[in-house]
């Protein structure tokens, strides 16, 4: 008994190396998402274009990073995890230099884009890594913690970018990126324990057949579009702060600095109750998530100063980070044997949403921050709907 638990316990990658490294590399990576929302103001500047036009840097870096999935995916089954990721890295270093070097909104749009695809092979590997290599009995903590730092880039890559960009110049926030990046793909390299992939040539229609499989499943689909809703009301309430601040906030000061890292803290209590959010059924946390998250957002459009909306969007940070998880465990509890393609599917939906949302902030920013937080907010109730409905059928129950 002792011999054959031995080779159990072999076969798994050690948790706290592997989870914490993984992770830290995901808040870079995703952290690029944010990295331009300190610094559109500078951007407008140097690339003589308003504010406005600038945001769409967020949104070229989101659609591409989300179109990436769906190759990078199966990209990673036929080569293997660690190939993709660290490969995936150094490209993702020469690409965030181009970033920094760009002279104008064109070409910034380009490398944005370029930036996006590159950094695209990480998240799928990343995830199908920790869920084959990590213990059965630790897995939920694993996915958890990289969920969590996908949405703790939101926070963290904003303040480092403020902190860099104040100091240095907003080309000084893609170049350390692109270092960062470097360092990373030598970290992994050590730290994932190497495997191979199926190293099956791969078709067009044998890479897109699963996809369409899960597509015609009505409640994964509802699930799906439930999921635009979470990266999208996160991003485009930060991109509200940004481009409308709250009353009583500065602009181009501290107390901005300060509302950004005021989420901070949600992101680590949210990945130490995994264990506790675990035993609730996935589908009831996505919906009490993306509920919560509505009311948090509502509650930051009540003008009652940065310390009140300081609090709410703790709170709103909280409910997101509780809601990303749960989506995935549901997606991946109805999706059978086509796991892998139908998480390469909910991080697309995640980021196209994450696309949408500099754009829905953008479209009301003139009207007040207010203004922004509600119609935020209306977002990420909507998505409470589509996915209540999602996991209130009979089918979806039996799933």
């Amino acid at each position: 008994m002792n011999s054959q638990a031995t080779t159990e316990s072999a076969r798994w990658a050690p948790t706290g190396r592997t989870v914490g490294t993984v992770c830290a590399v995901g808040i870079l990576v995703v952290g690029q998402l944010y990295a331009v929302l300190p610094v559109l103001g500078e951007l407008s500047r140097v690339w003589e274009t308003s504010r406005a036009a600038a945001t769409w840097t967020t949104t070229a870096f989101g659609l591409a990073y989300g179109a990436g999935f769906l190759v990078t995916g199966p990209l990673s089954d036929r080569w293997g995890r660690r190939p993709v990721i660290v490969g995936g890295l150094v490209a993702t270093a020469f690409s965030s230099l181009l970033v920094a070097a760009a002279p104008s909104l064109g070409s910034g749009l380009a490398a944005r884009v370029a930036q996006g695809l590159t950094a695209s092979f990480f998240a799928p590997a990343a995830f199908a890594y920790l869920a084959e290599r990590i213990a059965p009995e630790r897995r939920v903590f694993a996915l958890t913690c990289l969920t969590s730092s996908f949405l703790g880039a939101g926070v963290i890559a904003q303040v480092l970018a403020q902190v860099i960009g104040d100091g240095l110049g907003w080309r000084a926030v893609f170049v350390a990126g692109a270092v960062a990046f470097a360092g990373s793909a030598l970290a992994l390299r050590w730290v994932l324990e190497p495997g191979r992939g199926s190293g099956d040539a791969a078709t067009v229609r044998a890479v897109f057949a699963p996809f369409a499989a899960l597509l015609r499943q009505r409640t994964l689909v509802l699930l799906y579009l439930s999921c635009l809703a979470i990266l999208g009301s996160f991003v485009g309430i930060y991109t509200g702060v940004q481009l409308a601040p709250p009353d009583g906030v500065d602009a181009d000061g501290g107390a901005l600095l300060a509302l950004r890292a005021s989420a901070i803290p949600a992101m680590i209590a949210v990945p130490a109750l995994a264990s506790r959010l675990g035993t609730i059924d996935p589908g009831i946390r996505l919906v009490t998530g993306l509920g919560a998250a509505a009311m948090g957002a509502a509650a930051t459009a009540i003008p009652l100063g940065g310390v009140w909306v300081a609090v709410w969007l703790f709170a709103f940070v909280a409910a997101i980070a509780v809601a990303a998880p749960a989506a995935v465990q549901a997606i991946g509890a109805r999706a059978g044997e086509a796991r892998g393609a139908a998480t390469a599917l909910y991080t697309f939906a995640l980021f196209v949403g994450a696309s949408a949302g500099p754009q829905i902030a953008n479209s009301v920013a003139r009207h007040g921050f207010s203004v922004v937080a509600s119609t935020i907010a209306t977002f990420a109730a909507l998505g409470a709907a589509i996915a209540a409905v999602a996991v209130g059928s009979p089918r979806a129950l039996r799933g």
